[in-house]
């Protein structure tokens, strides 16, 4: 199978990192020219992958409890700030040329359409992308444990799964990524055949509708380096389009994490 770079999960960078806030625009690994719109998050040494490696990121940071990843009311590129968890929203491209993708820079989200929206519900994200040719496009948020200026991986194994609205119409892969698919000098541990998160595809419908994706229902694409996906160390959720799925127009709303059912 072609190698593909789908996934620009330039995350370790942002989630497993301790350090910095926003930057101007690092380099991506989406493809050559790629680029994530602006994140930050400082990777942690070259190396790093065993616990004493990753230092304070080592062990599993505590268990998360905030539920709403973004609901994007406040229109803004900031994920919603739950307790001790940060994270921003990013674009990538394969930048062929004459390609387009919206938003790209900055990350944005808009106000729905009046006969779509209500009081309490008033913008989503409109994503577009057509022209690239290599291996497509990506959006995201990167999902960080941080407590006093550390940032590393989010715990979510108090939760069953990821859940969002969409309307399409449009095929879309939502994936997490875990620092074992990340590569060294991103923060993560992989040094081969990097980027493979696990994930699920999802064929939109021209109408609203809620999507799920749980943890058991998740798997890698098979062209990248086998991991274990934990949901005790995750570093970004993202939705990518590859270039057989181009061009494509779709809505984005209500991201958020699924909860265990009591037994």
């Amino acid at each position: 199978m072609t190698k593909l770079r789908p996934l620009a999960l330039a995350l370790c960078a942002l989630a497993s990192a301790c350090g910095g806030q926003k930057a101007a625009e690092p380099a991506v690994f989406g493809g050559k020219g790629a680029q994530v719109a602006g994140l930050s998050e400082k990777p942690l040494p070259a190396g790093a992958g065993s616990p004493d490696a990753l230092g304070p990121c080592g062990k599993s940071a505590p268990l998360s409890d905030a539920q709403l990843i973004d609901d994007f009311e406040d229109g803004d590129d900031h994920v919603f700030k739950g307790f001790e968890r940060d994270g921003y929203w990013f674009a990538a491209s394969d930048k062929t040329e004459g390609s387009t993708i919206t938003p790209n820079t900055p990350f944005v989200a808009e106000l729905l359409p009046p006969a779509e929206a209500t009081k309490e519900n008033r913008y989503a994200v409109h994503f577009t992308a057509a022209g690239e040719k290599n291996w497509g496009v990506v959006w995201g948020a990167a999902l960080n444990w941080t407590k006093e200026g550390l940032k590393c991986p989010l715990n979510v194994s108090g939760f069953a799964g990821v859940r969002f609205r969409a309307k399409g119409p449009g095929s879309v892969h939502v994936k997490l990524a875990v620092p074992e698919v990340t590569p060294k000098d991103q923060g993560g541990s992989c040094a081969d055949r990097c980027y493979d998160a696990h994930g699920k595809l999802f064929l939109l419908s021209e109408k609203w509708e809620s999507y799920e994706m749980r943890w058991e229902k998740m798997q890698q694409g098979g062209w990248g380096t086998e991991a274990r996906f934990t949901p005790e160390r995750v570093v970004n959720v993202t939705f990518n389009v590859d270039v057989k799925s181009l061009p494509i127009d779709f809505w984005l709303d209500d991201v958020e994490l699924i909860p265990k059912v009591a037994p």
